[in-house]
């Protein structure tokens, strides 16, 4: 009998350690209704610059900033983007630039995701769309 509540009791320790255990994760990704700050755009006379929403993901926070000239998508930079993991980082490396070719080229956020990066691809096409709208607005 005292074996069981021996085992028991080790079980139960362990499951209290496991379940209060915390990654670094938690930090790196907003808390729902977090406000994450957004840089203010800058506009110059040959161009307008805007910035996308900040958009939380699983993994972090992805924001992009426009450069719109005579009436067309000029460029997008990436101002965030998560860095949580080295698998991030390496899709990062090919998504990103992949996705501001697709952009420029559709002149729209209106753009396919890329594969292995869907939560960096829809974060992003939602920020591009964001700072669409609000350019649209100015």
């Amino acid at each position: 009998m005292r074996k069981i509540a021996f085992f028991l009791l080790a079980t139960v320790a362990g499951l209290v350690g496991l379940f209060s255990y915390r990654t670094s994760l938690g930090e790196a990704v907003p808390r729902p209704g977090q406000a994450v700050p957004a840089p203010q755009p800058t506009r110059f006379a040959d161009g307008q610059l805007v910035d996308g929403t900040a958009v939380p993901t699983e993994y972090g926070v992805v924001q992009v900033r426009v450069t719109f000239a005579g009436g067309r998508i000029a460029d997008v930079a990436t101002l965030q983007v998560h860095t949580v993991h080295e698998h991030s980082l390496v899709l990062n490396e090919h998504a990103l630039p992949e996705l501001r070719r697709r952009v420029l080229d559709a002149q729209s956020a209106e753009v396919d995701t890329i594969t292995g990066a869907t939560a960096t691809s829809r974060a992003y096409l939602d920020s591009l769309q964001s700072a669409i709208d609000r350019a649209h607005l100015a």
